[in-house]
């Protein structure tokens, strides 16, 4: 039974990861209505202004995506090398 206190509680674990970056999200979005309104309020408003907040907002999304996506990839690779085998699965030709 010792070995079962040293095993991950991989749903905890998910959980936390979860949780993570939630409160990463949470920070960004934050941050980008801040920088919204900081932007609206030293600038006037117009459609080409609101069409070039429009596309900064996207942009900044989209490199928020992709660090995300590069972040979940890393956290799949160090939790399946840490798995028996390292998380390596046979290829589809090689499965009975």
């Amino acid at each position: 039974m010792a070995c079962m206190a040293d095993t991950p509680d991989l749903n905890e674990l998910q959980d936390r990861i979860f949780e993570l970056v939630r409160k990463s999200q949470d920070a960004i979005l934050d941050a980008s209505r801040t920088f919204t309104e900081r932007v609206t309020e030293l600038s006037p408003v117009t459609s080409e202004r609101l069409d070039s907040l429009i596309d900064s907002a996207f942009d900044m999304t989209e490199r928020v995506l992709e660090t995300q996506r590069d972040f979940a990839k890393s956290i799949v690779e160090t939790v399946t090398s840490q798995l028996p085998g390292g998380g390596e699965s046979p290829a589809p030709d090689e499965e009975a």
